[in-house]
């Protein structure tokens, strides 16, 4: 089928063993019902192996430091090595892409949780072009409400170089009636503070509030924007639900802004503080809801 993939997807290629953060540690890993067909049929030490490290709820077995026991140590994944990609899970396949149907087509994109999607989505200034390319992709029924015009004018106003961005912020807020994140950092400080953790070094790492204003990053914030916008606000059900999908995209935003504040400007650390945010906020479906839910019942 053909899906509709922002430009910047085609440079996107597994970095492996060059990954400090290996989507092979740490998460639960699911194997899909074909894959545990294809499991079923293998021969040999390491198909055994396999099958012995699959729980009842057909999940990898983690080892110590909640690494997958496949993975060697060199970083690389001994499944891939010894018998090619096609022979991991579908989420090993395909992590960190993502897919959504908007209206009657469907999308894909890459996910910051990804050190090296993060790097190429603040790297690239294509937020708002698309490529089509053909590939499998599992989604959900369309919906009969248009995200897409609502995200066409929300990518103009991100795209125009008349304003600064924090007139870009102001101009979304206005036209969507939504609330001012930064004047109510206590809020969102419980708020953050109420949510489930991977790390419990990042709690208490994200605010909002500062007023500092720092040009030198504001690409990279506008950047962010746009990816959280076409994730989490494309796939509103409704007006209500984009106004409160969109102001979890610009509390986010206002997160990553405060994590920068006191830093210098690098880039690397720039791609880490949102990768962050990522694994914490955005692929949690619990904290997502949480946070939209506020939204949600201010609108």
């Amino acid at each position: 089928m053909t899906v509709f993939f922002p430009s910047y997807y085609k440079e996107f290629k597994c970095i492996a063993d060059k990954c400090r953060h290996s989507c092979c540690v740490g998460w639960e890993i699911g194997v899909d019902g074909d894959t545990m067909q294809r499991y079923a049929l293998l021969e040999g030490a390491l198909a055994d192996e396999i099958r012995q490290n699959i729980t009842e709820d057909s999940t990898i077995r983690l080892s110590a430091g909640d690494r997958c026991p496949f993975l060697n140590g060199c970083g690389l994944c001994r499944i891939i090595s010894e018998m090619g990609d096609s022979c991991v899970p579908l989420i090993c396949q395909e992590h960190p892409r993502f897919y959504h149907r908007v209206g009657e087509r469907i999308e894909g994109g890459i996910g910051m949780s990804c050190e090296e999607a993060a790097r190429i989505i603040l790297s690239s200034c294509g937020f708002a072009d698309f490529v089509e390319l053909e590939r499998d992709a599992d989604v959900a029924d369309e919906s009969d409400f248009d995200t897409l015009t609502h995200r066409a004018i929300i990518y103009s106003i991100l795209s125009d170089e008349g304003l600064d961005f924090g007139a870009k912020i102001e101009r979304i807020r206005e036209k969507y009636d939504l609330p001012n994140i930064k004047a109510a950092p206590e809020r969102w400080s419980e708020a953050f503070a109420s949510l489930e953790y991977l790390n419990r070094e990042n709690v208490g790492a994200f605010s909002v509030g500062r007023t500092e204003d720092r040009p030198e990053i504001h690409e990279y914030l506008t950047r962010f924007l746009a990816y959280l916008l076409f994730r989490h606000v494309s796939v509103a059900d409704g007006m209500d639900n984009l106004r409160a999908r969109l102001g979890f995209a610009l509390l986010l935003t206002s997160v990553l802004e405060n994590m920068t504040a006191e830093r210098e400007v690098c880039f690397a650390d720039i791609c880490e503080c949102a990768r962050i945010i990522s694994e914490e906020i955005e692929y949690s479906e619990d904290n997502t809801a949480s946070l939209i839910f506020e939204f949600e019942a201010e609108i």
